[in-house]
């Protein structure tokens, strides 16, 4: 928190019928009034599961039907080119625009009834056809808040008020009012240029269901049990929930209907963050395990996930953020497959108790398919199409194949040895999930039924269990990276301790995150130095590489930025590191601390690397509007608008251009 610049932060837990919550810090810096378990949170997005478990209540009730369009229960709304669903609202695939302009529509001073709400954005025109992509939309979440409104004869938060607060006893939750006298509120924080100031005042009642709940992190936890417990809804309703929907090319979201659900290390998890002035707020919830973590902090831009990754590795006894480094291109490829058999399966079995597929022939070819994408052949022929199929590989575009494999081998490992044997797993990792799978479909004794890898891929598992088992100490296990810790004594420890292994503990993301804290701190180059120290251990990482090239952006160097960025897309192109979306993040977070310079260098950078893409265009529009230089920003949208003749934001963008003209 200290290195954090953070305030105040109140964090807890539940773990089956104990519950723990603590405050950290000042509520209020000024007054010196102490962070503590009853502080009053906005919870920005986490509004969305109260929103969503509210529609599912309804739909329930029979009051709504999730396939019905929307103008069903929101009939002043108007209708646009395609017809948009109550269901695909609720996993964002409805094509509604998230903000298109948030120095102006995030900014809102003065309240807004729900009529007003949705007059901010009635009138753009869909982002997408409904139900072929996914994009997050806070509108659209607003737009189901006045569905619950129009089905219930209730105002929105009356409705939760009556239907969630109140049964779950959560008598500290309500939605936020800049006027009301709201006991515990806490003051929200802001760094500009690496220093804290006051969070300036915005009215939220524009986003009442999408992020206008104010609430505290015992009042979290106190519904987080009612989830785990399966109240509120039916179970068949909360298992709906916690699907992930997809796209129409078959693509999985990570989104059900509320709540984010993607496995943390054969965890099954479902949650949500939240995000907006005044506040950081987080919610976890593990439903097999019947544990949940919250936490919320009154700092904007603060990653909470570390705190609560500690939090699991401590209360569960996990490193739950483990993963591992492979010394060669081809050998991490093939490491990556292994952990999304072991994330995705494992999760799936550990929440449904089952494996994914009980027919033969289509268990047969989820295990052809894996060894296809984790055969040498595949992958020295060509990379990228490798990759590509083992990103995809849990995904319905690959009839879920890996899942299918790894929610087998659970049921074959739980079947020889015990109920709990799957639950090792989490400690132990894929590669031991692997090898004692591969051990027991060859034993003598072994069911024939139970599908085999090929040879050459059981040895590589066996040899990488031995690296393993060399390199992932108690030391490592227990290593919480600190920005107070010399790095360099570090990295020749490391150096030392995985020297001869081809497989070793991958600690490049507490690097990255301690290198994050220096840039937030205004000292770029000793994150810079951090992360080319680490690059002697860990070379061939293009998330390290990624990392350190913007670090060097941020201080300024641009050449050498450009040259990482580039070997980091050279050494693996699809990675998310070097992912469109990732660069344009980051170029934001540069415009936005006025490095116009080089976040324009990281926008080109994007372009280049995804030509058919519109977002790098639109960002360095924006980019180039803060220097004023109105030339470049008119012919970057008019790129956008030769990729898309019909982008609206494009359209309306190149329009405000040409009025500043």
């Amino acid at each position: 928190m200290d290195f954090d610049q953070v305030p105040g932060l109140t964090i807890g837990f539940i773990k089956d019928d104990f519950t723990w919550v603590k405050g950290f810090g000042w509520a209020d810096l000024e007054n010196k009034t102490p962070a503590k378990p009853e502080s009053s949170y906005r919870l920005a997005s986490i509004t969305k599961t109260f929103t969503a478990v509210a529609v599912l209540q309804l739909a329930e009730e029979g009051k709504i039907d999730l396939d019905s369009e929307i103008q069903e229960y929101v009939p002043y709304f108007p209708r646009k080119k395609w017809p948009v669903t109550v269901r695909q609202l609720l996993g964002h695939l409805g094509g509604i625009s998230h903000y298109r302009d948030y120095s102006v529509e995030g900014r809102i001073k003065e309240p807004k009834t729900t009529r007003q709400s949705l007059a901010i954005f009635q009138d753009f025109d869909l982002v997408a056809e409904p139900g072929t992509r996914y994009n997050y939309s806070s509108y659209g979440y607003n737009l189901l808040g006045a569905a619950i409104e129009g089905a219930s004869n209730l105002p929105y938060g009356e409705y939760v008020r009556s239907h969630i607060f109140e049964p779950l006893g959560m008598s500290d939750s309500r939605l936020d009012d800049s006027l009301a006298m709201i006991p515990n509120r806490v003051q929200g924080y802001q760094l500009i240029q690496g220093k804290l100031q006051r969070s300036e005042f915005v009215d939220i009642s524009s986003r009442f269901a999408s992020g206008g709940l104010r609430s505290t992190v015992v009042d979290l936890l106190k519904y987080a049990r009612a989830v785990i417990e399966g109240r509120l809804l039916k179970e068949t309703t909360w298992r709906k929930a916690f699907s992930p929907m997809a796209q129409r090319n078959g693509l999985l979201t990570w989104y059900g209907m509320g709540w984010q659900v993607h496995p943390w290390k054969g965890h099954f998890a479902a949650g949500h963050s939240g995000a907006q002035p005044e506040t950081r707020t987080q919610l976890l919830v593990f439903p097999a395990e019947g544990f949940a973590a919250a936490a919320a902090c009154n700092l904007e831009e603060t990653n909470l996930v570390p705190y609560l990754m500690r939090l699991l590795d401590l209360i569960l006894d996990e490193d739950i953020d483990c993963y591992g480094y492979a010394t060669d291109r081809n050998g991490q490829a093939v490491y990556d497959a292994v952990f999304q058999v072991f994330n995705h399966g494992l999760s799936y079995y550990d929440w449904n108790k089952m494996p994914m597929s009980k027919s033969r022939n289509d268990l047969n070819e989820a295990f052809d398919y894996f060894q296809v994408c984790v055969g040498d052949r595949s992958l020295k022929e060509n990379f990228i199409e490798a990759k590509k199929r083992i990103l995809t590989g849990a995904h319905l575009v690959s009839n879920q194949a890996f899942t299918k494999v790894g929610s087998y081998m659970a049921q074959a490992l739980s079947e020889a040895g015990g109920e709990d044997m799957p639950h090792r797993y989490h400690r132990l990792g894929p590669i031991a999930f692997f090898d004692d799978y591969i051990q027991l479909s060859t034993s003598p004794a072994a069911p024939k039924r139970h599908p085999r890898f090929k040879s050459d891929f059981a040895a590589l598992i066996a040899g990488w269990r031995k690296d393993w088992d060399r390199t992932y100490t108690d030391r490592i296990k227990h290593l919480v990276i600190t920005p107070d810790m010399e790095i360099d004594s570090l990295v020749e420890e490391w150096k030392e301790s995985f020297a001869g292994a081809s497989l070793y503990p991958d600690l490049t993301a507490g690097l990255a995150r301690v290198a994050d804290s220096f840039i937030r701190r205004n000292s770029p180059e000793r994150a810079a130095e951090l992360l080319a120290s680490a690059l002697a251990v860990y070379p061939k990482s293009a998330f390290l590489l990624a990392s350190s090239g913007v670090a060097h952006l941020w201080k300024g160097d641009e050449g050498a930025g450009i040259d990482l960025i580039r070997r980091a897309q050279q050494t693996d192109p699809v990675h998310p590191a070097v992912s469109s979306e990732e660069l344009l993040r980051s170029a934001g977070q540069l415009g936005r601390e006025r490095r116009v310079e080089a976040a324009i260098v990281l926008a080109k950078l994007a372009a280049e690397f995804y030509p058919r893409e519109t977002g790098p265009w639109l960002e360095l529009s924006s980019l180039y509007l803060l220097k004023n230089q109105k030339d470049e920003a008119m012919a970057s949208v008019r790129e956008a608008l030769k990729i898309n003749p019909r982008l609206q934001e494009a359209k309306a963008l190149l329009e405000k251009i040409e009025k500043k003209k």
